[in-house]
Protein backbone atom coordinates (compact mmCIF):
# COMPACT_ATOMS: atom_id res chain seq x y z
CA UNK A 1 0.00 0.00 0.00
CA UNK A 2 1.25 3.28 -0.84
CA UNK A 3 0.18 6.86 0.63
CA UNK A 4 1.63 10.31 -0.04
CA UNK A 5 2.11 12.88 2.50
CA UNK A 6 0.99 16.43 1.75
CA UNK A 7 4.32 17.92 0.97
CA UNK A 8 4.27 14.87 -1.98
CA UNK A 9 6.52 12.40 -0.04
CA UNK A 10 5.74 8.71 -0.65
CA UNK A 11 5.47 6.43 1.90
CA UNK A 12 4.94 2.74 1.79
CA UNK A 13 2.48 1.36 4.26
CA UNK A 14 0.96 1.03 6.75
CA UNK A 15 1.79 -2.86 6.62
CA UNK A 16 3.41 -5.59 8.55
CA UNK A 17 7.41 -4.58 9.32
CA UNK A 18 9.96 -6.70 6.83
CA UNK A 19 13.07 -8.42 8.94
CA UNK A 20 15.55 -5.99 7.43
CA UNK A 21 13.54 -3.05 9.11
CA UNK A 22 13.88 -4.52 12.90
CA UNK A 23 17.51 -2.54 13.64
CA UNK A 24 15.94 0.99 12.52
CA UNK A 25 12.55 0.08 13.88
CA UNK A 26 14.72 0.00 17.28
CA UNK A 27 16.66 2.82 16.69
CA UNK A 28 13.50 4.75 16.00
CA UNK A 29 12.08 3.39 19.46
CA UNK A 30 15.23 4.30 21.12
CA UNK A 31 14.98 7.41 19.57
CA UNK A 32 11.02 8.07 20.96
CA UNK A 33 11.58 6.31 24.01
CA UNK A 34 15.14 6.92 25.35
CA UNK A 35 16.40 4.96 28.51
CA UNK A 36 13.39 2.39 28.12
CA UNK A 37 14.67 0.18 24.92
CA UNK A 38 16.81 -2.68 25.41
CA UNK A 39 19.38 -2.73 22.68
CA UNK A 40 20.06 -5.82 21.30
CA UNK A 41 22.02 -6.25 18.41
CA UNK A 42 20.90 -6.67 14.64
CA UNK A 43 22.33 -10.24 14.61
CA UNK A 44 20.21 -11.39 17.26
CA UNK A 45 16.55 -9.26 16.25
CA UNK A 46 17.19 -11.34 12.69
CA UNK A 47 17.81 -14.70 15.07
CA UNK A 48 14.96 -14.20 17.34
CA UNK A 49 12.77 -12.90 14.87
CA UNK A 50 9.75 -15.20 13.77
CA UNK A 51 6.19 -13.04 11.19
CA UNK A 52 3.73 -13.09 13.80
CA UNK A 53 0.24 -15.00 12.98
CA UNK A 54 -1.38 -12.09 14.10
CA UNK A 55 -0.24 -8.66 15.52
CA UNK A 56 2.99 -7.72 15.33
CA UNK A 57 5.04 -4.71 14.60
CA UNK A 58 2.80 -2.66 11.76
CA UNK A 59 4.90 0.53 9.69
CA UNK A 60 4.47 3.26 7.41
CA UNK A 61 8.58 3.95 5.82
CA UNK A 62 10.12 5.77 3.72
CA UNK A 63 12.86 5.38 1.30
CA UNK A 64 12.55 1.65 3.11
CA UNK A 65 13.22 3.28 7.01
CA UNK A 66 10.33 3.24 9.26
CA UNK A 67 9.46 6.59 10.15
CA UNK A 68 6.00 5.67 12.47
CA UNK A 69 5.06 2.19 13.65
CA UNK A 70 3.05 0.98 16.47
CA UNK A 71 2.77 -2.58 17.70
CA UNK A 72 -0.13 -5.07 17.97
CA UNK A 73 -0.14 -7.66 20.75
CA UNK A 74 -2.73 -10.37 21.05
CA UNK A 75 -3.50 -11.92 24.70
CA UNK A 76 -6.91 -13.23 26.30
CA UNK A 77 -8.09 -12.19 30.14
CA UNK A 78 -9.27 -15.34 32.11
CA UNK A 79 -12.73 -13.38 33.67
CA UNK A 80 -14.22 -16.22 36.10
CA UNK A 81 -14.15 -18.99 33.35
CA UNK A 82 -14.74 -16.77 30.45
CA UNK A 83 -12.26 -16.06 28.15
CA UNK A 84 -11.62 -12.05 26.82
CA UNK A 85 -9.83 -11.66 23.41
CA UNK A 86 -7.41 -7.97 23.71
CA UNK A 87 -5.89 -6.84 21.55
CA UNK A 88 -2.84 -4.22 23.08
CA UNK A 89 -1.18 -1.48 21.58
CA UNK A 90 2.18 0.16 21.99
CA UNK A 91 5.70 1.29 20.95
CA UNK A 92 3.65 3.75 19.19
CA UNK A 93 5.89 6.73 17.82
CA UNK A 94 6.79 8.62 15.02
CA UNK A 95 10.06 9.90 13.61
CA UNK A 96 10.00 13.53 14.63
CA UNK A 97 11.49 14.59 11.14
CA UNK A 98 7.74 13.25 10.11
CA UNK A 99 5.41 14.46 12.72
CA UNK A 100 2.22 16.43 11.57
CA UNK A 101 1.64 14.62 8.45
CA UNK A 102 -1.16 12.59 9.66
CA UNK A 103 1.24 9.05 9.67
CA UNK A 104 -0.06 8.20 13.28
CA UNK A 105 -3.40 8.72 12.82
CA UNK A 106 -3.38 6.96 9.20
CA UNK A 107 -1.27 3.87 10.38
CA UNK A 108 -3.60 3.68 14.09
CA UNK A 109 -6.94 3.64 11.83
CA UNK A 110 -5.16 0.42 9.87
CA UNK A 111 -4.23 -1.43 13.69
CA UNK A 112 -8.03 -0.80 14.99
CA UNK A 113 -9.27 -2.34 11.75
CA UNK A 114 -6.53 -5.18 11.57
CA UNK A 115 -6.94 -5.89 15.00
CA UNK A 116 -11.00 -6.48 14.82
CA UNK A 117 -10.26 -8.70 11.66
CA UNK A 118 -8.17 -10.66 13.61
CA UNK A 119 -10.33 -11.36 16.33
CA UNK A 120 -9.77 -8.74 18.94
CA UNK A 121 -12.99 -7.73 21.13
CA UNK A 122 -11.18 -5.03 23.12
CA UNK A 123 -8.19 -3.09 22.33
CA UNK A 124 -6.12 -2.04 25.42
CA UNK A 125 -3.39 1.29 24.99
CA UNK A 126 -0.73 2.09 26.48
CA UNK A 127 -1.68 5.92 26.59
CA UNK A 128 -4.04 8.87 27.09
CA UNK A 129 -3.04 11.24 24.18
CA UNK A 130 -5.42 12.90 21.98
CA UNK A 131 -4.70 10.42 19.46
CA UNK A 132 -6.04 7.83 21.17
CA UNK A 133 -9.82 9.37 21.99
CA UNK A 134 -9.76 10.87 18.80
CA UNK A 135 -10.09 7.15 17.98
CA UNK A 136 -12.87 6.51 20.12
CA UNK A 137 -10.38 5.25 23.22
CA UNK A 138 -11.58 6.29 26.24
CA UNK A 139 -10.00 5.76 30.34
CA UNK A 140 -11.88 3.10 32.12
CA UNK A 141 -12.04 0.32 34.67
CA UNK A 142 -12.55 0.94 38.43
CA UNK A 143 -9.80 0.98 40.88
CA UNK A 144 -8.86 2.03 44.23
CA UNK A 145 -5.73 4.02 44.45
CA UNK A 146 -3.41 3.34 47.70
CA UNK A 147 -0.56 5.30 48.87
CA UNK A 148 1.11 3.53 51.66
CA UNK A 149 3.58 5.48 54.18
CA UNK A 150 5.97 4.16 56.62
CA UNK A 151 4.01 4.66 59.77
CA UNK A 152 0.36 4.07 58.88
CA UNK A 153 -1.35 1.18 60.40
CA UNK A 154 -3.62 -1.08 58.88
CA UNK A 155 -6.95 -2.93 59.67
CA UNK A 156 -8.71 -5.89 58.18
CA UNK A 157 -12.56 -4.34 58.49
CA UNK A 158 -14.64 -1.26 58.30
CA UNK A 159 -13.87 -1.10 62.29
CA UNK A 160 -12.34 1.79 64.15
CA UNK A 161 -8.65 2.48 63.79
CA UNK A 162 -6.50 1.05 66.14
CA UNK A 163 -4.69 3.21 68.95
CA UNK A 164 -1.34 4.29 68.80
CA UNK A 165 1.36 2.46 68.94
CA UNK A 166 4.01 0.43 66.30
CA UNK A 167 2.61 0.23 62.84
CA UNK A 168 0.66 -2.84 62.66
CA UNK A 169 -0.43 -5.54 60.03
CA UNK A 170 -2.74 -8.30 59.97
CA UNK A 171 -1.34 -11.36 61.82
CA UNK A 172 0.54 -13.93 60.24
CA UNK A 173 2.82 -16.89 61.65
CA UNK A 174 6.22 -16.95 60.98
CA UNK A 175 6.09 -14.84 57.70
CA UNK A 176 9.02 -14.41 55.25
CA UNK A 177 10.38 -11.94 52.35
CA UNK A 178 12.81 -12.86 50.16
CA UNK A 179 13.39 -11.18 46.49
CA UNK A 180 12.38 -13.14 43.43
CA UNK A 181 14.33 -14.90 40.72
CA UNK A 182 14.42 -16.55 37.67
CA UNK A 183 13.73 -19.90 39.91
CA UNK A 184 10.49 -18.93 41.02
CA UNK A 185 8.92 -18.37 37.71
CA UNK A 186 6.59 -21.57 37.62
CA UNK A 187 5.51 -20.29 41.27
CA UNK A 188 4.65 -17.15 40.53
CA UNK A 189 2.77 -18.40 37.31
CA UNK A 190 0.72 -20.86 39.65
CA UNK A 191 -0.02 -18.06 41.85
CA UNK A 192 -1.14 -16.01 39.17
CA UNK A 193 -3.18 -18.40 37.76
CA UNK A 194 -5.38 -19.30 40.87
CA UNK A 195 -6.75 -15.41 40.70
CA UNK A 196 -10.56 -14.97 39.37
CA UNK A 197 -9.21 -12.75 36.60
CA UNK A 198 -5.85 -13.24 34.69
CA UNK A 199 -3.84 -13.21 31.55
CA UNK A 200 -3.61 -16.04 30.25
CA UNK A 201 0.26 -16.29 30.12
CA UNK A 202 2.79 -19.28 29.97
CA UNK A 203 5.53 -19.66 32.47
CA UNK A 204 8.03 -18.42 29.85
CA UNK A 205 5.93 -14.96 30.68
CA UNK A 206 7.22 -15.10 34.35
CA UNK A 207 11.15 -16.25 32.82
CA UNK A 208 11.26 -13.40 30.28
CA UNK A 209 10.50 -10.78 33.18
CA UNK A 210 13.25 -12.13 35.55
CA UNK A 211 15.62 -12.26 33.13
CA UNK A 212 16.01 -9.15 31.59
CA UNK A 213 17.53 -7.77 34.92
CA UNK A 214 18.53 -4.22 33.78
CA UNK A 215 15.11 -3.26 33.12
CA UNK A 216 14.06 -4.82 36.14
CA UNK A 217 15.76 -5.59 39.18
CA UNK A 218 15.13 -8.61 40.73
CA UNK A 219 15.32 -6.80 44.32
CA UNK A 220 12.04 -5.18 43.41
CA UNK A 221 10.13 -7.98 42.54
CA UNK A 222 9.47 -10.25 46.20
CA UNK A 223 8.01 -13.58 47.42
CA UNK A 224 6.06 -13.50 50.46
CA UNK A 225 6.28 -16.87 52.54
CA UNK A 226 4.53 -18.14 55.28
CA UNK A 227 5.92 -20.95 57.03
CA UNK A 228 8.35 -21.94 54.23
CA UNK A 229 5.76 -21.62 52.20
CA UNK A 230 5.43 -18.76 49.48
CA UNK A 231 1.89 -17.78 49.46
CA UNK A 232 2.32 -14.04 47.56
CA UNK A 233 3.74 -11.91 44.88
CA UNK A 234 4.53 -8.75 44.29
CA UNK A 235 6.27 -6.76 41.42
CA UNK A 236 7.45 -3.35 41.84
CA UNK A 237 8.90 -0.35 39.47
CA UNK A 238 9.39 3.22 39.58
CA UNK A 239 6.55 5.49 38.71
CA UNK A 240 6.73 6.83 35.05
CA UNK A 241 7.31 10.30 36.49
CA UNK A 242 9.96 9.07 38.92
CA UNK A 243 11.86 6.80 36.21
CA UNK A 244 15.00 8.91 36.26
CA UNK A 245 15.39 8.98 40.06
CA UNK A 246 15.18 6.81 43.07
CA UNK A 247 13.22 9.31 45.50
CA UNK A 248 12.36 6.03 47.72
CA UNK A 249 8.73 5.84 45.58
CA UNK A 250 7.38 2.10 44.34
CA UNK A 251 4.36 1.30 42.17
CA UNK A 252 3.36 -2.18 43.08
CA UNK A 253 2.30 -3.14 39.04
CA UNK A 254 1.68 -6.70 39.66
CA UNK A 255 0.45 -8.69 42.43
CA UNK A 256 -0.99 -12.25 43.43
CA UNK A 257 -1.66 -14.59 46.12
CA UNK A 258 -2.79 -14.18 49.87
CA UNK A 259 -3.95 -10.71 50.94
CA UNK A 260 -2.90 -11.13 54.20
CA UNK A 261 0.40 -12.33 53.49
CA UNK A 262 0.97 -9.91 50.92
CA UNK A 263 -0.04 -6.63 53.03
CA UNK A 264 2.15 -7.69 55.66
CA UNK A 265 4.68 -8.45 52.82
CA UNK A 266 4.29 -4.78 51.50
CA UNK A 267 4.96 -3.63 55.04
CA UNK A 268 8.39 -5.35 54.97
CA UNK A 269 9.54 -4.03 51.99
CA UNK A 270 8.55 -0.41 52.25
CA UNK A 271 10.82 -0.98 55.76
CA UNK A 272 13.66 -2.63 53.91
CA UNK A 273 14.11 -0.64 51.46
CA UNK A 274 13.63 2.42 53.37
CA UNK A 275 10.62 3.72 51.01
CA UNK A 276 8.66 6.86 51.96
CA UNK A 277 5.57 5.94 49.52
CA UNK A 278 4.30 2.70 48.09
CA UNK A 279 1.70 2.77 45.59
CA UNK A 280 -0.86 0.17 44.28
CA UNK A 281 -3.74 0.33 42.00
CA UNK A 282 -6.53 -2.41 43.64
CA UNK A 283 -9.47 -3.61 40.99
CA UNK A 284 -12.78 -2.32 42.75
CA UNK A 285 -13.82 -6.62 42.99
CA UNK A 286 -10.72 -6.82 45.31
CA UNK A 287 -12.59 -6.83 48.45
CA UNK A 288 -10.55 -8.40 50.84
CA UNK A 289 -7.55 -6.40 49.72
CA UNK A 290 -9.55 -3.17 49.37
CA UNK A 291 -10.55 -3.88 53.10
CA UNK A 292 -6.83 -5.12 55.05
CA UNK A 293 -5.27 -1.65 53.30
CA UNK A 294 -8.25 0.39 54.96
CA UNK A 295 -7.05 2.83 57.15
CA UNK A 296 -3.08 2.24 55.75
CA UNK A 297 -3.01 4.16 53.08
CA UNK A 298 -5.25 6.94 51.88
CA UNK A 299 -7.56 5.88 48.93
CA UNK A 300 -9.38 7.13 45.93
CA UNK A 301 -11.60 5.80 43.00
CA UNK A 302 -9.52 6.01 39.80
CA UNK A 303 -8.87 4.56 36.39
CA UNK A 304 -6.54 2.43 35.24
CA UNK A 305 -3.46 4.90 35.16
CA UNK A 306 -1.78 5.86 31.60
CA UNK A 307 -4.49 3.18 29.55
CA UNK A 308 -6.96 4.10 27.23
CA UNK A 309 -9.41 1.20 25.91
CA UNK A 310 -12.10 0.50 23.13
CA UNK A 311 -14.81 -2.09 22.63
CA UNK A 312 -14.40 -3.46 19.30
CA UNK A 313 -16.77 -6.10 18.99
CA UNK A 314 -19.06 -6.25 21.53
CA UNK A 315 -20.87 -9.24 20.44
CA UNK A 316 -18.03 -11.10 20.18
CA UNK A 317 -16.78 -9.75 23.62
CA UNK A 318 -20.19 -11.35 25.39
CA UNK A 319 -19.80 -14.48 23.10
CA UNK A 320 -16.37 -14.89 24.81
CA UNK A 321 -17.60 -14.47 28.38
CA UNK A 322 -20.72 -16.69 27.72
CA UNK A 323 -19.75 -18.65 31.10
CA UNK A 324 -19.81 -15.49 32.92
CA UNK A 325 -23.20 -14.53 31.30
CA UNK A 326 -25.08 -17.96 32.14
CA UNK A 327 -23.48 -17.72 35.82
CA UNK A 328 -25.32 -14.28 36.65
CA UNK A 329 -28.06 -14.38 34.33
CA UNK A 330 -31.56 -16.66 34.54
CA UNK A 331 -32.04 -18.63 31.43
CA UNK A 332 -35.00 -16.31 31.37
CA UNK A 333 -32.82 -13.20 31.58
CA UNK A 334 -31.18 -14.60 28.75
CA UNK A 335 -33.58 -15.98 26.43
CA UNK A 336 -33.55 -13.34 23.37
CA UNK A 337 -30.57 -11.33 24.97
CA UNK A 338 -28.43 -9.70 22.20
CA UNK A 339 -25.39 -7.22 21.51
CA UNK A 340 -25.10 -5.46 18.52
CA UNK A 341 -22.55 -3.10 17.23
CA UNK A 342 -22.13 -1.03 14.14
CA UNK A 343 -18.71 0.41 12.89
CA UNK A 344 -17.89 3.92 11.94
CA UNK A 345 -18.88 5.51 9.07
CA UNK A 346 -16.45 4.36 5.97
CA UNK A 347 -12.73 6.47 6.25
CA UNK A 348 -13.63 6.93 10.18
CA UNK A 349 -11.99 5.82 13.59
CA UNK A 350 -14.36 6.57 15.67
CA UNK A 351 -18.64 6.87 15.65
CA UNK A 352 -19.16 3.34 16.31
CA UNK A 353 -23.16 2.56 17.95
CA UNK A 354 -23.47 -0.29 20.27
CA UNK A 355 -26.97 -1.73 21.27
CA UNK A 356 -27.76 -3.74 24.22
CA UNK A 357 -31.38 -5.66 23.24
CA UNK A 358 -33.34 -7.97 24.73
CA UNK A 359 -37.23 -8.07 22.78
CA UNK A 360 -38.40 -4.70 21.90
CA UNK A 361 -36.29 -3.48 24.72
CA UNK A 362 -33.45 -1.50 23.25
CA UNK A 363 -29.92 0.33 24.66
CA UNK A 364 -28.40 1.55 22.32
CA UNK A 365 -24.82 3.76 23.28
CA UNK A 366 -21.87 5.39 21.39
CA UNK A 367 -18.64 3.09 21.60
CA UNK A 368 -17.26 5.16 24.05
CA UNK A 369 -20.26 5.45 26.52
CA UNK A 370 -20.69 1.19 25.81
CA UNK A 371 -17.30 1.19 26.68
CA UNK A 372 -17.53 2.47 30.21
CA UNK A 373 -20.48 0.88 30.62
CA UNK A 374 -19.50 -2.56 30.38
CA UNK A 375 -15.60 -1.90 31.26
CA UNK A 376 -16.58 0.19 34.51
CA UNK A 377 -15.48 3.58 35.16
CA UNK A 378 -15.05 5.64 38.82
CA UNK A 379 -18.48 7.60 39.74
CA UNK A 380 -17.59 10.90 38.78
CA UNK A 381 -16.66 9.20 35.11
CA UNK A 382 -19.65 6.72 35.15
CA UNK A 383 -22.55 7.09 31.99
CA UNK A 384 -25.74 8.38 33.25
CA UNK A 385 -27.70 5.56 31.35
CA UNK A 386 -31.47 5.26 31.92
CA UNK A 387 -32.40 1.53 31.79
CA UNK A 388 -35.87 1.91 32.03
CA UNK A 389 -38.23 -0.45 34.60
CA UNK A 390 -37.76 -3.69 32.11
CA UNK A 391 -35.97 -6.93 32.02
CA UNK A 392 -33.06 -4.86 31.28
CA UNK A 393 -33.05 -2.75 34.06
CA UNK A 394 -31.95 -5.64 35.73
CA UNK A 395 -29.62 -7.70 33.66
CA UNK A 396 -27.41 -4.70 32.66
CA UNK A 397 -26.22 -4.29 36.50
CA UNK A 398 -26.49 -8.40 37.17
CA UNK A 399 -23.42 -7.93 34.03
CA UNK A 400 -21.78 -4.62 34.41
CA UNK A 401 -19.74 -3.65 35.40
CA UNK A 402 -17.17 -6.55 34.09
CA UNK A 403 -14.20 -6.87 36.91
CA UNK A 404 -11.14 -4.85 36.39
CA UNK A 405 -7.67 -6.32 35.84
CA UNK A 406 -4.30 -5.03 36.03
CA UNK A 407 -2.41 -5.19 32.78
CA UNK A 408 1.45 -6.40 34.64
CA UNK A 409 3.78 -8.49 33.27
CA UNK A 410 1.13 -8.35 29.90
CA UNK A 411 1.79 -4.31 29.28
CA UNK A 412 5.12 -3.93 31.03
Amino acid sequence: MAARSLDGQSFDGPRLIRPEELAASQRLDALCFPGFVEQVAEEELLASYTPPRRGGVQVICHRGVPVSQIEITHSRVNVYGGYLRIASIGSVCTHPDYRGQGLASRLLDYCMHKLAAEGARLVLISGTRGLYTRAGCVTAQDFECVVLRPGQRCRASSGPVEPPGPPLCPATDDLSLRPATDADAALCARLYQMEAVHFVRRVEGFTGHFCRLERYPQAEDWIVEVGGHPVAYAFLSLPWEHRHDDAGLRGVFEYSGSRVALVAGLAQVMARLDLREMRLLVPWQDVDLRQLLRGRGTSAKHFLLEHTMRIVDLPGLMFDLRPYVRARLTARQRRGLRFEQEGPAPGEVAGDRCAIVRGRERLELDGATMTRLVMGAPDEMRPNVSLGSGALSEIVPALFPLPSFLPGLNYR
